[in-house]
């Protein structure tokens, strides 16, 4: 029983641990490769919403961490992260649902240089991606712009914000100011929940073990000291016997018990 107690102490141990290292990503923040990053700073910086235009004319309406104010809202979807507005006449609205989103690394680039945030439930499938680069030489919110192509493959948009509030949460990387994410004082690399995990719970899993080893241990040697040189008694008691098969007569019988002693 105590074992097992220590085994269920166990287990709720390494479930506290995962829950409080474990991170939930927003439209506002989020962790890509272990590396964590968070907008609310240049939301503050921003102060509003912030756009853009393609070489084909189209203004991309952005809210950070928000709902855009545009009214490119439809019945199906009244919170817009990004509104799309064409240059046709009468021109046409498109929105990329605030809450329809996903963190992913920038390609081919070191976790630490930035991420991509995607926004989908357009219409027609469509969907839209803003290129956030850590640039800590970047002055005021950075540069916000379309890239170019805007669209490709077909139904797919892409945005590039170059801010230095796209760095990593802690700042840290190798010190060369390149621009690409690294830039900062020596420290750690914003593996520090993923480490966490990697250091944390291995240690409360074999702590664990060794607790409900020795347990176990204890449980057994108190066993084993409680019969240490008891002695069974020695004896003797008497049985009534028939001297034949449903008669009346009897003899009696002396039986000895013997005496033993458990050897340790």
């Amino acid at each position: 029983m105590k074992c097992a107690y220590w085994i269920g102490l166990l287990w709720m141990l390494v479930a506290m641990c995962a829950s409080t290292t474990a991170f939930q990503n927003t439209n506002c923040a989020g962790c890509v490769g272990g590396v964590c990053f968070n907008l609310d700073k240049l939301l503050e910086v921003v102060g509003g919403e912030i756009s853009a235009k393609d070489r084909a004319n189209n203004t991309y309406f952005y809210q950070v961490c928000g709902v855009s104010s545009q009214n490119c809202h439809t019945p199906s979807d009244q919170t817009p992260a990004i509104c799309q507005r064409s240059p046709h006449q009468p021109s046409e609205w498109h929105d990329y649902n605030a809450n329809k989103f996903e963190w992913s690394p920038r390609p081919n680039e070191s976790p630490k240089s930035g991420f991509l945030l995607t926004f989908m439930g357009g219409r027609d499938d469509r969907r839209i991606d803003v290129e956030f680069v850590c640039d800590l030489n970047a002055t005021g919110v950075g540069t916000f712009e379309a890239k170019d192509p805007s669209e490709y493959p077909l139904g797919s948009y892409h945005l590039k914000w170059t801010t230095e509030y796209a760095c990593p949460t802690d700042h840290h990387g190798d010190g060369d100011g390149d621009g690409d994410g690294d830039g900062g004082s020596d420290g750690g690399d914003g593996d520090g929940a993923e480490a966490t995990r990697l250091i944390v719970i291995p240690i409360v899993v074999v702590g664990g073990s060794f607790v409900c080893l020795l347990c176990s241990g204890i449980v057994f040697l108190a066993w084993h000291q409680s019969v240490r040189g008891k002695q069974a008694t020695a004896g003797e008691r008497t049985v009534l016997q028939p001297v034949v098969p449903n008669s009346q007569q009897y003899v009696t019988h002396t039986i000895t018990t013997e005496r033993f002693t458990y050897r340790t």
